[in-house]
């Protein structure tokens, strides 16, 4: 019996990223931690306290919008360098009764399902004792790493690589050996130690399997085709470009708390180029607790298109009644409750006021479009503008902490739905790319509805995001055939390890402070800032102008040469 992880259920501020739950659940590869900072402030606010490393945007202080071209240091080209990969058939299995034991353990054969010629016992959580194996490892490359244990009564346990954590066990009570697998671990040629640390429990160990990995494939295939069928010709550039690039290099972007765009001059100053993707937030635009006359977001976004710019905008919905508030602890306001509504994505205010008012829709079902209406008419600007976006809204499906998305998946998705169907046919806004923004099977929308899937990774201060290949293959597993961006992180994604690991991300967005512009925050150094930003294998603004500028010319060429062909005339 082959028996995978089952991980805990994300949660937020202390878990894994549940887009790769789903995945780690059949692969079992190491958990990514995500919470948002947007989400401590409105936690805090909610329970009477304030925190102090936490900064959100105000409403009004987005007035204040950056037009200077700054300048910074010049840097040469980094060279990208990956660390080289042997591609090599590998089986090797290792008994547990033929390592040389300590004390701790003692060899058994009273179960019957063994191999070998026994197992080991004494791996117990009252001594939080430690087993270890020395492996030969005949090629640098990535190992399926498989251990067959027991544990009659349940019992958790801890992997670690040359004494570093790569992920905990959680083993059910079973009477016979199961194999557990984790995939794709990379490992150098040579001796490595592979350790199980018993966290609790008792647990009997049968043996070590080491397999060279060959599940774990980048889609790369990906068509720069739009879910909107109208999608305005700048749309399906941006979506070109995105396309272009995924695998070979990596797009930048950096989320902003205000219009000042310090995050930005931040980069700037310090690694002398602009990201090439401006996120901003479009809360102030709720009717219930934002004050959408003092926002200035729309005139943010068409500032940075126009200085050559892509645009991302996400929504922190404060919910339409009731508490104005993201988190789903409010139950002043329930969506669930709305589901029963059909066919409301086309109809007018006027008319869904009439039906308000005999009844037939709730005031809440009234309120919640009203703010569609009211984020799509900001929205229009931009698409008279034909600036495209790349829009995501509901974000973090399926991790229970917002209202959208904490009363189940099915209330999601009709959200979703509604609000896909409203804003590109009933508003026509077709210059939108549909970025999905969630971590759980159940919560996908329908995939005609969206164009990119994307996962969040926060962890703790002077800890890596890594490659974060774990959440990468786990929302491949979730949207196969999807461009896959990490839209949210704390730091920056470790670039040599990204290409080596094959997830290489359509582009990234680093969050605000305390991630970035403080100094010494153990989050993102001067030097990994200038390192990252000149790498070869980073795409910047400037990229996306030449990029751009090369699409419009050669898009002119073919018009013209069509024109040539059927003898149009000037």
């Amino acid at each position: 019996m082959n028996l995978q992880f089952n991980y805990q259920t994300l949660r937020k501020f202390t878990a894994i990223t549940a887009a790769a739950a789903a995945f780690l659940s059949v692969c079992g590869c190491t958990p990514v931690q995500q919470n948002s900072p947007f989400l401590d402030q409105q936690a805090s606010e909610f329970i009477g306290t304030t925190t102090s490393e936490t900064t959100i945007p105000t409403t009004t202080t987005t007035t204040t919008i950056t037009t200077t071209e700054l300048t910074g240091p010049e840097f040469s080209e980094i060279p990208l360098e990956i660390p080289y990969v042997d591609i090599c058939e590998t089986e090797l299995i290792y008994q547990a009764e033929d390592i040389e034991l300590t004390a701790a353990f003692e060899t058994d054969n009273t179960k019957t399902d063994y191999t070998g010629s026994g197992y080991i016992k004494g791996l117990t959580g009252t001594l939080q004792n430690t087993f270890a194996f020395k492996a030969e490892i005949p090629a640098s490359q990535h190992y399926d790493i498989t251990i067959v244990i027991c544990a009659d009564n349940g019992a958790e346990c801890t992997l670690l690589l040359n004494d570093e954590e790569i992920t905990d066990i959680a083993a059910e009570a079973n009477e016979n050996f199961v194999s557990v697998t984790v995939p794709g671990i990379f490992m150098d040629a040579g001796e490595n130690t592979i350790s199980i640390c018993q966290k609790d429990g008792e647990m009997f160990l049968d043996c070590m399997e080491l397999r060279n990995n060959t599940s774990l494939v980048p889609n790369r295939d990906i068509q720069a085709v739009s879910c909107d069928p109208e999608a305005s010709p700048e749309v399906l550039r941006l979506l070109s470009f995105l396309c272009d690039s995924y695998g070979g290099r990596i797009i930048s972007g950096q989320h902003v708390s205000g219009s000042a765009d310090i995050e930005i001059e931040h980069i700037v100053k310090t690694a002398g180029k602009y990201p090439a993707i401006r996120f901003d937030d479009m809360y102030p635009y709720s009717s219930n607790g934002g004050e959408p006359e003092f926002a200035g977001i729309t005139d943010s976004c068409i500032n940075w298109s126009e200085r050559g710019g892509i645009v991302g905008l996400m929504w922190h919905w404060y919910a339409p009644s009731g508490e104005p508030k993201t988190l789903a602890m409010s139950e002043s306001f329930s969506l669930s409750a709305m589901t029963g509504y059909q066919e409301l994505a086309l109809l007018s205010q006027e008319k869904l006021g009439e039906m308000a008012e005999n009844g037939e829709i709730s005031s809440e079902c009234l309120a919640l479009i009203k703010d569609i209406d009211t984020v799509s008419a900001e929205l229009k600007k931009l698409c008279d503008a034909d600036i495209p976006v790349l829009w995501r809204p509901l974000h973090q499906a399926g991790s229970g902490l917002y209202w959208w998305e904490s009363e189940g998946s099915d209330a999601y998705r009709w959200l979703w739905n509604l609000l896909f169907t409203r804003m590109t046919e009933y508003h026509s806004l077709h210059n939108l790319i549909w970025v999905w923004n969630g971590n759980d099977t159940a919560y996908v929308p329908d995939t005609s509805k969206f164009d990119i899937a994307s996962a969040d990774i926060y962890l703790a201060e002077n800890e890596e995001t890594g490659s974060g290949y774990e959440a990468f293959y786990a929302l491949q597993e979730i949207a196969p055939n999807k461009l896959l961006s990490l839209s949210e992180s704390s730091s920056l994604p470790n670039l040599p390890l990204m290409f080596r690991d094959g997830s290489v991300w359509s582009y990234f967005g680093l969050w605000y402070e305390p991630y970035l512009t403080q100094e010494d925050n153990g989050f993102v150094t001067s030097e990994q800032l200038i390192s990252f930003y000149n790498s070869e294998g980073v795409l910047t603004r400037e990229d996306y102008i030449s990029y751009c500028e090369l699409y419009d010319s050669e898009a002119e060429t073919v018009t013209t040469a069509t024109e040539e062909n059927f003898g149009y005339d000037e």
